[in-house]
């Protein structure tokens, strides 16, 4: 089992902050829980929130109890009695070097093994002077093992990006440097990239001969749930697409490599071959949406502009469809849609897989084969085939074949999975900076077409499966979406 057994001390920046709150704490209570912390260690929260130690144990405590099914009391005290709090402000030298001191005194002789890592969940506009001031005041020393965690979206685009990994190069060394897309935690997700390379017979029909499209859906229920000052500075197209949707799209069509060592490099590859078709007009390869009013899960929610912390007249895109196009040859010439909204009828990220018709077809009733990879939601695979009716007449009905996609063995959430690998000094699984500059290479020219205020918006009311448009944008391409 994975487990991390050097000294470890995790600065977490934004600890009194929502990811905090409803992943992260939860993620370290079950690593506590399964034993899969070192001996030595300790969390230090970093928050401009004034705050004892005792009351950031009361949060964190709070957050577990409100986020974990079934709490064990022991672990929950084993836990709370690793934590501290240090309240400072990112940009002010001397908060990092009382933060310094305060790391020194809780390590003691353990110094010099210590593993210290840097977790920032903060706005990104906070990471440069974060980053600088770890370095400034004596929190990162380049003799002992040091790890910078940073949440996407890195930047807001690629000159943002380039500009904050200068900032990062200026102080920490390749090794040191983890930028975090918690997707790439997730099991279901990973195993997307393994399933082709455990069965061949799945990687056969992963040819553009038999595809006829791809489908790639991260659709949620949930609203903003109090990241209106994050949401409404960065949109769908940033927070999901630009890492989430495009890195299980690189999964999916990447070269099978035999070493796991390189697998970021052939991740970047794939990457790198996806392009915007007909980009001289942006209007045929993307939608974008903003919810209303409506009902869901028979409540009812307010317009996205009516939600706490939003300008009242925003055009931030809450829903977002495009099409890509790959120039790698096994799938030269298939589309591949993808599509995330907010305060959608029903909740799952999958990969859909549709294979061309029979030609010519044989009667009624015939459809596409699918291959479904359900990534969250019921997480699973789905197979969709066509069967014969009884009767003299060829009429045909779906043959579906599926079968849950349950972790088995060493699972472990996202967080608290990636948390590991950090401490372990395991990069596999993090973006690398050449990943993160490829993906707003394509996200760029996108954003900049859908800040145009000539750009449409389309309504579509909370609770329903998204804009009309997006439907008939899918429909002009020949295809429908799955649900």
């Amino acid at each position: 089992m994975l487990k991390a057994t050097e000294p470890c001390s995790l600065i977490l920046f934004g600890a009194s902050g929502h990811l905090a709150r409803i992943k992260i704490f939860p993620a370290l209570y079950f690593l506590v829980l399964k034993k899969r912390l070192p001996e030595h260690f300790a969390l230090v929260g970093f928050a401009r929130t004034p705050m004892t130690d005792d009351a950031f144990r009361e949060h964190i405590e709070s957050a577990v109890r409100e986020f974990v099914p079934e709490v064990n009391e022991g672990v929950l005290k084993d836990f709370l009695g690793l934590c501290w709090y240090h309240e400072g402000k990112y940009d002010d030298v001397n908060s990092f070097v009382s933060l310094g001191k305060k790391l020194d005194t809780l390590e003691g002789e353990r110094r010099t093994k210590t593993v210290r890592l840097a977790y920032l969940s903060i706005p990104p506009t906070a990471f440069e002077t974060t980053l600088h001031n770890l370095c400034e005041g004596n929190v990162h020393e380049h003799t002992f093992p040091f790890r910078a965690i940073i949440e996407k979206p890195v930047g807001s685009d690629l000159a943002s990006f380039e500009k904050l990994e200068k900032t990062l190069l200026q102080c920490f060394r390749p090794e040191e440097i983890y930028i975090l897309d918690h997707y790439l935690g997730k099991e279901a997700v990973r195993n997307s990239y393994y399933l082709r390379h455990a069965n061949p017979v799945i990687e056969r029909l992963m040819k553009n001969t038999l595809i006829s499209n791809v489908q790639i859906s991260a659709l949620e229920t949930a609203g903003l749930e109090g990241r209106a000052g994050y949401f409404d500075a960065v949109g769908t197209l940033r927070d999901m697409v630009q890492s989430h949707l495009l890195e299980i799209a690189a999964l999916l069509t990447m070269r099978l490599v035999s070493d796991s060592s390189d697998i970021k490099a052939a991740r970047l590859d794939a990457i790198q071959k996806f392009y915007i078709p007909h980009a001289s007009d942006l209007s045929s390869v993307l939608v974008q949406g903003q919810y209303g009013a409506g009902t869901i899960e028979k409540k009812s929610v307010p317009a996205y502009v009516s939600e706490e912390g939003v300008t009242k007249n925003s055009r931030t895109a809450t829903f977002a469809a495009l099409r890509l196009q790959t120039r790698s040859s096994h799938f030269d010439g298939v589309p591949f849609f993808l599509r995330s909204g907010k305060r959608l009828k029903e909740k799952h990220t999958r990969i859909a897989i549709e294979f061309h018709e029979s030609a010519p077809l044989v009667g009624k009733g015939e459809a596409r084969n699918c291959l479904e990879i359900i990534l969250q939601g019921e997480a699973g695979m789905k197979f969709t085939l066509m069967t014969k009716l009884g009767g003299s007449e060829p009429k045909f009905r779906p043959l579906i074949l599926e079968d849950p996609l349950v972790c088995v063995g060493d699972c472990l959430a996202e967080h608290g999975l990636l948390l590991l690998e950090a401490i372990n000094g395991n990069q596999t699984w993090f973006l690398s900076p050449e990943e993160v500059r490829a993906s707003w290479r394509i996200i760029d020219p996108l954003q900049l077409y859908l800040n145009d205020s000539a750009t449409p918006l389309h309504s579509y009311e909370a609770g329903s499966v998204g804009p009309q448009a997006a439907t008939d944008f899918i429909v002009q391409h020949g295809c429908v979406w799955r649900t």
